[in-house]
């Protein structure tokens, strides 16, 4: 359930009036306040005025597309007061990952291709509505060997970096870092085989059990928005290196 906030609801938007229903229905099966819109500019309007807790939005709607929806949600659109930074997770039906890019570029958190798995959409609405950027979650008092992290660690820490698996928080030099779920999983992943390289195949296998349909374009892109967030766009990378034909290599304490 989420908390009791005025906005404690899931805005679904969809042109499919079916689909949307059979969404909305499951999401409130599941203990989730619902509205629906089936229009793009509406679902704007709605986003930017009531804030809702999350929004499901499909890439295809008629008046103004998923991605424009998204962009202005984000940036502002005229005539309407403020944006919207709560979480996004898009939908399409078309089979590629250009939208994928096109969606996390202009501001998604989260991307699902049709036909969407009820279990995974489950999962990706609760890990999106429990990420909150602003509060760090309490840290077990145990310390971690950070010289021999290993996958299934649920706090994995370094010199000036602590990631929380349970939490689905990284932390900086005492700052969230606010990253979306899918970089999260992949920064948490790359940060469980430090000085290991982790080729693309290794990682979209990682995804693909996740319920994500992960392409080398989709992969790259979340490492250049990992190391934005960190504060790690040298050249080369000191946390995140590039094995040029290979993949990814995770640097643990510098």
């Amino acid at each position: 359930m989420m908390n009791g906030k005025d906005n404690n609801w899931i805005l679904v938007v969809d042109d499919d009036i079916e689909l949307a229903q059979l969404v909305s229905g499951f999401l409130e099966t599941n203990g989730y306040k619902t509205k629906v819109e089936h229009n793009g500019l509406k679902a704007l309007q709605t986003i930017i005025t009531e804030q809702p807790a999350l929004v499901v939005l499909d890439v295809m709607l008629p008046d103004m597309d998923g991605l424009s929806v998204c962009r202005q949600a984000r940036h502002g659109y005229p005539g309407l007061e403020g944006n919207y930074d709560g979480p996004i997770l898009m939908l399409t039906a078309l089979d590629n990952d250009i939208d994928e890019v096109a969606g996390l570029e202009t501001g998604a958190d989260d991307y699902l291709a049709k036909p969407v798995r009820s279990r995974v959409l489950l999962a990706r609405v609760r890990a999106l509505l429990r990420r909150n950027p602003h509060e760090v979650p309490p840290l077990p008092s145990t310390e971690t060997q950070a010289s021999e992290p290993v996958e299934d660690q649920a706090v994995i820490k370094f010199d000036d970096l602590v990631i929380d698996k349970k939490y689905q928080s990284a932390v900086q030099n005492g700052k969230v870092v606010d990253l979306t779920t899918a970089e999260f999983e992949l920064l948490a992943l790359l940060a469980s085989n430090p000085g290991v390289i982790c080729d693309r195949e290794f990682i979209s296998a990682h995804f693909h059990k996740l319920g994500y349909e992960s392409s080398n374009r989709t992969i790259d892109l979340r490492v250049s928005r990992i190391r934005k967030k960190l504060g790690d766009e040298n050249h080369p990378s000191t946390r995140i290196r590039t094995i040029h034909g290979k993949g990814y290599l995770f640097v643990g304490d510098r």
